[in-house]
C-alpha cells in the first residue's frame, strides 16, 4: 500500500479519451433516401403552393444547422437537437395553414438529411483522430488515475483533487456519470451505480486478481417500538463516495471508517 503523500502532485488537466464506441457511418442507402426524402419535401411544398423563397431558405437553413448538431460527439443531442429543431420550426408553419403547411415536410427532410450528413462527417473524423488511451497506472507509479464515463464519452486527470473528485462524484454540469475508475499503482476504487443503491463504492489492492470489497451499510434492528432506521439519502452516499475516493487518491488503500465486506465485480 502507498502511503500518504507529503506534498500532492500538481493534478493535470482533463483529457478526453478515445470514445468507447466509434460512431457508425451511415449507410449507402440511408444517405440516398435522406437525400431523395429532402427533394420530396421540396419539391412536394413548391408544388403545393407554398412561398418559394421560404421553402428554399428555411429549408437550407434548417439542413445546415441539423448537420451541424448531427456532428456532435453528444450522440443523444445530435439524434435530438434536429427533430426538436424542425418541430419547433413546423409549428408557424402549421399555424398559418395551407399551402405553407406543406414547409413541414420540407423541414423533415432538411432535418433527417442534415443528421445522416452530420453523422457521416462525425464518423470521418473519429477515424482520423489519433488514439487516446487510459493511462497505465504502472506508467505513473505512486501517482492516481481517474476515469469518469459519461455515455460513450470517457475523460482522465492524474492526481486529481478533492475539489474535482466532488465534481465528478456529484456530476460535473449535471451530468452524471456511469462509472468513475480511480487506479494507484496495482490498487483500484470504483464508483459505480447499479440499480439497487444510488452509488456504490468497490476497493480492491489488485486490480487484476482482486479480491473487491464495497461498502455496506451497517443494519441495526430497531428496539421494540422503534421506528425503522430510514435508508441514507443520495446525498449521504455521495459524500461517503467523495471520502473514500479523497483517501484512496491519497494513499491507495481503503476508507479505513468505512465498513467493507467482500462483494464480486462484474
Amino acid at each position: 500500500m502507498s502511503t500518504d503523500r507529503t506534498s500532492a502532485p500538481t493534478e493535470t488537466r482533463p483529457r478526453r479519451l478515445t470514445p468507447t464506441t466509434a460512431v457508425a457511418m451511415p449507410s449507402s442507402t440511408r444517405l440516398l433516401l435522406s437525400t431523395l426524402g429532402f427533394v420530396a419535401g421540396v419539391a412536394i411544398a413548391l408544388v403545393g403552393g407554398a412561398t418559394p423563397g421560404l421553402v428554399i431558405t428555411l429549408g437550407l437553413v434548417l439542413l445546415a444547422a441539423s448537420f451541424l448538431l448531427g456532428r456532435l460527439r453528444d450522440r443523444a443531442r445530435a439524434t435530438t437537437m434536429p427533430i426538436v429543431l424542425a418541430s419547433t420550426a413546423s409549428i408557424p408553419m402549421v399555424s398559418s395553414g395551407p399551402p405553407n403547411i406543406l414547409m413541414v415536410l420540407t423541414f423533415a427532410g432538411s432535418a433527417v438529411l442534415g443528421h445522416a450528413l452530420g453523422t457521416a462527417s462525425r464518423a470521418r473524423h473519429e477515424a482520423r483522430e489519433p488514439a487516446a488511451p487510459p493511462t497505465d497506472p504502472a506508467t505513473v507509479a505512486g501517482r492516481t488515475v481517474l476515469l469518469w464515463r459519461m455515455g460513450r464519452e470517457q475523460f482522465e486527470v492524474i492526481d486529481p483533487t478533492e475539489k474535482r473528485l466532488r465534481t465528478v462524484i456529484r456530476g460535473p454540469k449535471g451530468n452524471v456519470p456511469s462509472s468513475i475508475e480511480l487506479r494507484r499503482d496495482t490498487a483500484g476504487l470504483d464508483v459505480l451505480r447499479p440499480a439497487d443503491v444510488p452509488v456504490a463504492v468497490l476497493h480492491t489492492m489488485d486490480v487484476r486478481t482482486g479480491p473487491w470489497y464495497e461498502i455496506v451499510d451497517a443494519v441495526a434492528a430497531p428496539g421494540p417500538g422503534q421506528p425503522v432506521p430510514a435508508n441514507p439519502s443520495l446525498a449521504a452516499y455521495r459524500d461517503r463516495a467523495v471520502e473514500a475516493a479523497v483517501h484512496f487518491s491519497r494513499t491507495g488503500g481503503p476508507l479505513p471508517s468505512a465498513p467493507w465486506a467482500p462483494t464480486a465485480r462484474g
